[in-house]
């Protein structure tokens, strides 16, 4: 169910009549889209969402073999909690025919950069939501879409062979490994592409790195990393985030 209060679509001109409209082709056949309905009051989100579109354009994303036939829909607002701990979640059940973003309203601190990470970030869980129910559903594309990650390929006794359905009912720490291990690299090129369409520019070397890992650090991976750099890695997601520390 939809929150109550006004909501309006945004419209990305030329891109069409929903927030995001990816095309492989001019084939309708083909045609795949991410949408959203934007119900939130953050001040920077169009701005943010209409160049983050034209990012996502550019990608492995517009190919739509991640995406199926229907593509999906993100409805997004706005909820007050009581800090900035989360800055966003994805709200979704069976049966739902889109997957509702809850931002946290501590957002409207964050400088465009920290929003658009944060954007990237859901949608990915969003990604990965629409490939799981789709080869539940037993669909080709997505089917095979879980055999080219290759999950399995050092399990020579494929006992394994579901890794990818392994981790996503594991929860959001699963989803998150298979964030990291599938979509980090591009995770970063997005954010990267973004900064250039939106006249921004990084403050420091590794910012797109290390704000990509915001929601990422309870991963194997990020565990890895030597103190001073997790250190650092947060730091830099604390103050584009518009969260106050006691270090410089």
């Amino acid at each position: 169910m939809l929150p109550t209060g006004k909501h309006t679509d945004l419209v990305v001109p030329g891109i069409g009549t929903t927030n995001w409209v990816l095309e492989r082709s001019r084939n309708k056949d083909s045609l795949q889209t991410i949408r959203f309905i934007n119900s939130s009051s953050l001040k920077n989100l169009p701005g943010v969402i209409s160049d983050l579109s034209e990012t996502f354009n550019e990608t492995i994303f517009r190919n739509g073999y991640l995406l199926g036939k229907e593509g999906f829909t993100v409805y997004l607002y706005v909820v007050t909690c009581n800090n900035a701990e989360n800055a966003a979640a994805i709200k979704y059940r069976i049966n739902d025919t889109m997957y509702h973003l809850k931002l946290n309203r501590f957002n409207q601190v964050a400088d465009d950069k920290a929003l658009a990470a944060t954007l990237i970030h859901e949608v990915m869980h969003c990604v990965l939501l629409n490939i799981y129910n789709r080869a539940k559903r037993e669909e080709w594309s997505a089917q095979n879409s879980i055999l080219n990650f290759g999950l399995n390929k050092n399990d020579s006794s494929y006992f394994f062979n579901n890794d990818f359905f392994v981790q996503m009912n594991n929860g959001e720490l699963g989803q998150h490994e298979l964030m990291y291990q599938l979509f980090y690299p591009q995770m970063v090129s997005l954010l990267k592409r973004f900064v250039s369409l939106h006249k921004k520019s990084f403050l420091i070397p590794g910012e797109a790195e290390s704000l990509m890992w915001s929601g990422l650090q309870q991963t194997n991976a990020f565990k890895k990393l030597p103190d001073d750099e997790k250190k650092s890695i947060v730091l830099t997601i604390l103050k584009a985030k518009g969260i106050a520390t006691n270090e410089e």
